[in-house]
């Protein structure tokens, strides 16, 4: 994931990257792709101030969320991107959400932690993964942009 932090005339001021897990409950949404049910897809990125490690067969929701949002509508002419060849192909999709400068709501909040949902009720749905990162003082100063 990185994160990108704008002032208001659209200069990056910084750029945060860290790895994410997929955890245990986005593992078995992707099995259950497999089977007639109907399932949600992962639309919503959720954020939170909680610093726990990630664990992946435990974790279901973040640790202290505090602001969820749909993401970004894609295309997948563009935001499908395949590299390498062979054996080494791969496939990925980019998925982004604004958090716009009065977002969220209560400000300043030091964001540690995200995750991809395919709820759009806090602390509901079903989380694919979770990261975690240095702190980032979000305020109505800054613009954020995240992308998985």
């Amino acid at each position: 994931m990185i994160i990108q932090k704008y002032n208001p005339q659209a200069q990056l001021v910084q750029e945060v990257k860290a790895d994410n897990s997929i955890v245990y409950t986005g593992r078995e949404l992707v099995a259950k792709l497999f089977t007639n049910q109907t399932i949600d897809p992962i639309r919503y990125i959720a954020l939170g101030t909680g610093g726990s490690t990630v664990a992946p067969a435990n974790d279901i929701q973040l640790e202290n969320e505090v602001f969820r949002k749909e993401l970004k509508p894609f295309d997948l002419g563009k935001d499908l991107i395949e590299t390498g060849d062979g054996d080494s192909k791969k496939c990925k999709i980019l998925l982004s959400v604004d958090l716009d400068f009065g977002e969220p709501d209560k400000q300043p909040v030091e964001l540690t932690e995200a995750g991809l949902f395919n709820s759009p009720e806090q602390s509901q749905g079903i989380m694919y993964n979770r990261v975690t990162f240095p702190k980032i003082t979000k305020s109505e100063q800054f613009k954020l942009t995240l992308v998985w």
